[in-house]
């Protein structure tokens, strides 16, 4: 008799435990919903942040992303048209230079002077750039050599570049007609000895620091139009006087 009191002991003392297991079990699946809420709250906490950082960001913020993603495309929209909604897009070249005020008043020396078949000047992503037709107004036929208009007017455009402290790199062009002289064998040559010509004048006679200054020579391969008739490659034999924006001048510099 003490045997199976002792055994339905043991039995009902295992189902007491299993009960107990059972509802434990049932406990923890029961809570498993704060699991689901916890990431709720979560998500919304995140979500109200990046609400918050959008509504108090900085406008030049903006501005400054949308040139650094544009640029990657090569192309001027950031330039030319501001996110922000300015009305002069050129500001996005270096906000913190005269570089609006330089175009502007270039703008208006070349009408005042009627140079617009001679002198152009206009923005791209590179940043301002004047150009200088080198057709004969501004050089003989295959010669490097300065004229005194051509001097004339480097002296006009000096006065601007003075009034900003970026790079500025002077770039020769030909058309495709091919040269082979004894000073210049290949078009290569003369955009070179044009583009040179034009750094020294700047810079000794209208005082522009060597620093600032660098020539290219792209012969007849950076054209801006077809070759195809005499207007189209007077229009490529050029010299680009071009005031770099400031991200180019930071990187040229090494800064």
């Amino acid at each position: 008799m003490p045997q199976q009191l002792k055994t339905a002991a043991r039995a009902a003392e295992s189902r007491f435990r299993r009960r107990q297991d059972e509802q434990k079990v049932e406990t923890a699946g029961m809570m498993r919903w704060l699991l689901t809420y916890a990431d709720d709250i979560t998500l919304m906490l995140a979500l109200f942040i990046i609400l918050f950082s959008m509504s108090t960001i900085s406008a030049a913020k903006i501005q400054r992303f949308a040139r650094q993603v544009t640029a990657g495309f090569d192309n001027t929209w950031s330039v030319n048209q501001p996110p922000s909604g300015g009305t002069e897009g050129q500001n996005m070249l270096d906000s913190s230079s005269t570089v609006p005020a330089v175009e502007k008043e270039l703008q208006q020396y070349v009408a005042r002077n009627h140079l617009q078949n001679q002198v152009q000047v206009h923005l791209d992503r590179r940043g301002l750039v004047i150009t200088l037709l080198s057709d004969k107004s501004y050089y003989d036929s295959g010669s490097a050599e300065l004229r005194p208009q051509t001097m004339r007017i480097l002296d006009e455009i000096a006065t601007f570049l003075r009034r900003n402290d970026n790079l500025i790199r002077v770039e020769g062009n030909t058309d495709d007609v091919p040269i082979a002289t004894a000073a210049f064998p290949t078009n290569w040559e003369l955009s070179t000895a044009r583009a040179v010509n034009v750094v020294r004048y700047l810079h000794e006679h209208d005082a522009i620091s060597p620093t600032r200054l660098s020539a290219a020579g792209y012969g007849e391969f950076h054209p801006r139009t077809t070759n195809a008739t005499g207007d189209s490659r007077q229009q490529n034999r050029r010299v680009d006087v071009v005031l770099l924006n400031a991200s180019i001048s930071a990187a040229e510099k090494g800064t």
